[in-house]
């Protein structure tokens, strides 16, 4: 199953015109970066526009990140991205597992692509803590990064929901390829202005690779 979720940079100014581009998309997820927002009643103005399944992320590491997601789960997000890194990972997790809501538990490594049995124990980790949908992504600074994550997500997908791919430009084999080694999908952007992580493919490039490669 290939699915694509469309990751969004939303601000309280940007977001109801925001709202419009992202169903001209159509895309299988929308994930909302909550980084910038301000104002919880975007929260509501985000759930009753959704269209398909939404995930609430929130990276900015704000006092308030905790509580925003709190209140994306409450207010009816379907999954709630936490990243093990933050203090309150474990303690939040098992505060959304009240709600109606998956929980992906998320690690990100911005230098580089560790070895595979150092992506195993992140995956035990997260797995540990709770997560429904366990993501482990790295940063490629060579082209055999990809091989690494691909062949991590080939052997570890069939009995875990898993999201993995490298970030950077040299990571875009495993941004495209992640889905069809069985990855629960992968990310892109609305157009390249819009990026919200380094390497990222907008949805419509993904797409055409997708439809040339004949594998889509």
């Amino acid at each position: 199953m290939t699915r694509i979720c469309l990751s969004v940079f939303p601000t309280d100014h940007t977001l109801p015109s925001l709202v419009k581009r992202i169903s001209s998309k159509e895309p299988d997820l929308v994930e909302y970066r909550l980084d910038y927002l301000t104002e919880s009643s975007a929260l509501e103005t985000i759930v009753k526009s959704k269209h398909c399944p939404i995930i609430a992320t929130d990276r900015s590491h704000r006092k308030k990140s905790r509580t925003l997601l709190l209140n994306a789960a409450e207010r009816g997000f379907d999954i709630i991205d936490v990243d093990i890194s933050l203090p309150f990972a474990r303690t939040v997790i098992k505060q959304l597992k009240v709600h109606d809501v998956q929980v992906i538990a998320s690690h990100h490594d911005p230098k580089r692509t560790p070895p595979e049995k150092s992506l195993i124990q992140l995956l035990q980790v997260e797995k540990k803590l709770g997560g429904d949908i366990c993501k482990v992504v790295t940063n490629a600074t060579r082209p055999v990064d990809n091989l690494v994550i691909l062949g991590f997500i080939n052997k570890f997908s069939r009995k875990t929901r898993l999201v993995s791919f490298a970030m950077g430009r040299l990571g875009l084999a495993s941004r495209v390829l992640s889905p069809f080694f069985g990855a629960e999908f992968t990310f892109a952007c609305i157009d390249e202005q819009s990026r919200t992580a380094d390497g990222q493919p907008s949805i419509d490039d993904l797409r055409l690779v997708w439809k040339k490669l004949e594998i889509a």
